[in-house]
């Protein structure tokens, strides 16, 4: 593999790299001044093949990650042990390390703490400093109580074990980083989820007759999806719901399983569009009214999250309806692009959206518009380049001592 003679940043994602927005801004931000390594799940984006100083490698997802590890609970086995030995019986981090290994980089960025044992071995390997960017609160990451039996231990395990060799840390909320401070004893710099800032098309007039709502995101089963759809059923007759929407890589059918729900339950009301890029995403949805997301509070994550869909709207000029979903509802409330309905009950968010005449949502949408100019990707991004820049001028005044 051949590279410029630029700093070489390696990023390592068991996520799909296509789609994963955060991961591909890191990639976007730092390639101008580094050359790349990336590996995670599936082909990367086609526009890297004319990028010279990318380098991308794919691994398959694990087919037995749940069950593994529910048998190396079974078993009983000394905790410790049984993590590592379960975390590389796993074909993806064994060939993620196959590939790596046999390279080298001047500093690894790991998103989320299932790839720490890898790049912590490659970071040691390659005597090179690491940063940790942490997108949630991982030992509270799960909402149901089988995975949070099987993962929030495993999840706490590989932070204590290996989140103190970091050398920087990142998150995506102030929430998150406070409470890793608390817990952990490491506070990481507050890197938001937000797309560029660029102009969105020429504002519209609301029809009061066809209010055009949508929902973009990766269609995941425990969302509950079907809330939005079960709203829709209770609207007025001038609310129409657009899905755009990515299908999950453990779940392909959920789709095509909302698809047959909106049609029992609001037919005529609700289509399915075709998936964007995610560097696509604010201008496809520009011409829209306003944002429908639902998202119930049933994990701490959840709670304080402030997606990045959250952001897709208001950068695409759209007044928002969410649920009482507290991190989210204090942004809205705070910016006052959107309306936050007092329940997840579709009856009650549908009567939310009812009560909006067309002036009230054009006001809402003016003010989106006028709150997106203070969020910016560039920013944000600018915080990952300078640390990046900070670490590589260090290891090189120790390498010159």
């Amino acid at each position: 593999m051949s590279f410029s003679k630029h700093p070489t940043i390696c990023i390592i994602s068991f996520s799909p790299i296509a789609h994963d927005t955060r991961v591909l801004r890191q990639i976007e931000a730092l390639a101008p001044q580094y050359n790349l390594i990336v590996i995670g799940y599936g082909p990367p984006p086609l526009r890297w093949h004319n990028a010279p100083g990318v380098k991308g490698f794919s691994v398959k997802p694990p087919r037995l990650h749940d069950k593994s590890l529910a048998i190396f609970l079974l078993l009983r086995l000394p905790y410790p042990f049984f993590y590592e030995q379960w975390y590389w019986l796993h074909s993806s981090t064994r060939q993620a390390y196959t590939f790596l290994h046999k390279l080298s980089a001047d500093l690894i960025i790991v998103n989320e703490s299932f790839a720490l044992p890898l790049a912590n071995r490659l970071a040691a390997e390659w005597n090179v400093p690491l940063i940790l960017d942490l997108h949630e609160y991982e030992p509270l990451m799960e909402d149901q109580w089988l995975k949070k039996i099987l993962f929030s231990p495993k999840n706490r395990y590989l932070l204590e074990r290996y989140a103190k060799q970091v050398s920087a840390t990142m998150t995506v909320a102030p929430a998150l980083a406070q409470r890793y401070q608390e817990e952990f004893a490491f506070r990481p710099t507050v890197v938001l989820n937000v797309p560029h800032y660029d102009n969105p098309p020429p504002d519209h007039n609301v029809d009061s007759q066809m209010i055009r709502l949508v929902h973009v995101g990766t269609a995941i089963r425990n969302r509950q999806i079907e809330l939005m759809i079960d709203t829709i059923r209770y609207c007025d007759q001038r609310y129409h719901l657009f899905f755009v929407l990515l299908p999950y890589y453990r779940d392909p059918r959920y789709i095509h399983y909302l698809q047959l729900y909106a049609q029992k339950m609001a037919p005529g009301r609700i289509s399915f569009l075709e998936p964007t890029m995610p560097d696509q995403i604010v201008h496809r949805i520009a011409s829209f009214d306003m944002g429908l997301y639902l998202l119930k509070p049933t994990s701490y994550n959840n709670s304080i999250a402030l997606p990045n869909k959250l952001f897709q709207f208001l950068h695409a000029g759209l007044a928002v309806c969410i649920g009482p979903t507290p991190g989210m509802a204090a942004f809205v409330k705070e910016w006052q692009f959107g309306i936050v309905a007092p329940s997840f009950d579709p009856k009650i968010v549908a009567a939310t959206l009812n009560q909006l005449d067309t002036k009230e949502i054009e006001r809402m949408r003016q003010a989106a518009r006028t709150a997106a100019v203070r969020f910016s990707a560039a920013t944000e991004m600018e915080k990952v380049v300078n640390l990046c820049h900070q670490l590589l001028e260090q290891k090189s005044k120790i390498r010159e001592c």
